[in-house]
């Protein structure tokens, strides 16, 4: 099986990159994968019927593109699953909109749609031993505190166990994406899809496994 993986940016392709071997297997052995990254969530359009707006290169906003294009190469061996991130969306109500974006494909296709409940950063936090493994000083008190793909400021949770001065910096914004850079690549290195306690985690291994 192909599987073709629309992702929100830069991290998740590098943390899905690190993954995906230890979901499906090495690369090529059967199984292969491309995983496309593009610039933030942003929001879909108000027609999805509409040629979108080149300059916007949003997930959200080139998806009832894309999935028009997928529709258009019929392909029994591919799989298109789109990863979001759910922040504080009602799941059913946005899966049913994702959903509703394959009614403008001329042809049926394996497309699936999952979320990393709240951010990506719930599956670092599904796998405690991974985090103490990446940071042998990480706070334990501030991960037995965590309830698991719970609505709560998820990457402000990590950052708290992990370096909690970058939450008070003047330089917020370009200490915290460089911090999800480091998580990104390095926690996933230590994972086990197995153990991991995150069931939107989980969810997504399931998904994907379903097809090998």
């Amino acid at each position: 099986m192909h599987f073709e993986i629309l992702v929100e940016g830069k991290t998740e392709l590098t943390a899905l990159s690190i993954l995906m071997p230890k979901i499906v297997g090495a690369y090529g052995e059967p199984h292969t994968w491309k995983i496309h990254k593009h610039r933030g969530v942003g929001q879909l359009p108000a027609d999805p019927q509409l040629r979108p707006n080149a300059r916007d290169m949003t997930l959200l906003h080139q998806l009832p593109a894309k999935l028009r294009a997928y529709a258009k190469i019929i392909d029994e061996q591919r799989v298109v699953v789109v990863l979001l991130d759910l922040d504080d969306k009602n799941s059913a109500e946005f899966l049913q909109q994702l959903e509703s974006l394959l009614n403008y494909c001329q042809t049926p296709f394996e497309a699936r749609f999952q979320f990393a409940i709240e951010e990506l950063e719930a599956w670092y936090l599904g796998d405690v031993a991974a985090l103490q493994k990446f940071n042998p000083k990480i706070k334990s008190q501030v991960l037995e505190q965590y309830q698991q793909d719970s609505i709560c400021g998820t990457w402000e949770k990590l950052a708290e166990a992990d370096e909690p001065t970058v939450l008070n910096n003047k330089k917020r914004s370009t200490l915290v994406m460089d911090k999800k850079k480091e998580w990104a690549k390095k926690i996933p290195l230590y994972m086990e899809v197995i153990d991991n306690k995150s069931p939107s985690f989980q969810d997504f291994v399931r998904c994907l496994q379903s097809y090998i």
